[in-house]
């Protein structure tokens, strides 16, 4: 094997090389938003909230390494319904959220849910950022069911 040989196969390598790693690093650098969603929460007395009734909790975090910037928050509710979606009046203002921020917490009225009774498992939390990505929380299990989707029979 000549020099420029070995040369040319050193230079493949390491090209091949600096290209993987390129791609590696753009995907491990882009914004990753998680959402989860909790019903039956109680409140404190004086937190601002009716400590008599429960409440829903939509939590908002960016586990990626890029900020993001969270343009609203809904509940998307299935098919068969008047509307698509129950947007969270708190989760319209919007918030940018950074690598290593806390979570973003919205509150849920649970009050009215009720008609959603026979398909609560199909109600899942939404985030839509600013890029124009949706982010969903997931499904809830059939063992948690929450108490405005429970029925007296």
């Amino acid at each position: 094997m000549t020099l420029s040989e070995a040369v040319s196969v050193l230079g493949f390598v390491f090209g091949v090389s600096g290209f993987v790693l390129g791609v590696l690093n753009y995907l491990r650098d882009r914004h990753k938003v998680v959402v989860s969603m909790q019903w039956d929460l109680d409140v404190t007395e004086g937190s601002g909230y009716d400590h008599t009734k429960k409440w829903g909790l939509i939590r908002v975090t960016n586990v990626g390494r890029r900020p993001t910037y969270v343009s609203h928050v809904a509940l998307k509710l299935p098919k068969g319904y008047d509307h698509t979606h129950l947007v969270i009046m708190g989760g319209v203002v919007g918030k940018k959220l950074t690598e290593g921020d806390p979570s973003e917490a919205y509150v849920v009225d649970q009050a009215g849910m009720g008609r959603y009774t026979k398909d609560w498992k199909s109600i899942v939390a939404q985030v839509n950022d600013s890029t124009g990505k949706t982010w969903y929380s997931k499904k809830l299990k059939s063992k948690e069911i929450p108490s405005w989707a429970q029925t007296s029979a």
